[in-house]
């Protein structure tokens, strides 16, 4: 899944993608998207209701303007099978400065 507006691109998992525990998160995000070489991720089921967290972290210099690759794992046992749910990418924002706040948002399906 591709967001040129927030600058990330989700390699794995796509759209709608069945999922399991443990979830392998990667792709690349340009710089901005980290803070310390990571950003937060986040799985929710059908009623928003968080089931993992965890961060999403850089897989190499984290400090430019272009892209990095990044990966992070979500483990997770409390879904129901075949429930839908959202991952949820969010550019950590340490300055919680409200214009900061960018994330993605992937469709998923609970295997």
């Amino acid at each position: 899944l591709v967001n040129k507006e927030e600058s990330i691109v989700v390699v794995s998992p796509i759209k709608n993608a069945l999922v399991s525990s443990p979830l392998v998160v990667s792709g690349r995000a340009v710089g901005s998207w980290f803070f310390e070489g990571s950003f937060p991720i986040i799985l929710q089921d059908s009623y928003r209701n968080v089931i993992a967290e965890g961060h999403a972290t850089a897989q190499g210099e984290w400090t430019t303007n272009d892209f990095v690759k990044f990966i992070g794992t979500l483990q997770f046992n409390n879904y129901i099978k075949g429930q839908n749910g959202f991952l949820i990418l969010k550019r950590d924002n340490p300055s919680d400065l409200v214009e900061n706040n960018k994330s993605i948002e992937i469709p998923i399906v609970f295997k």
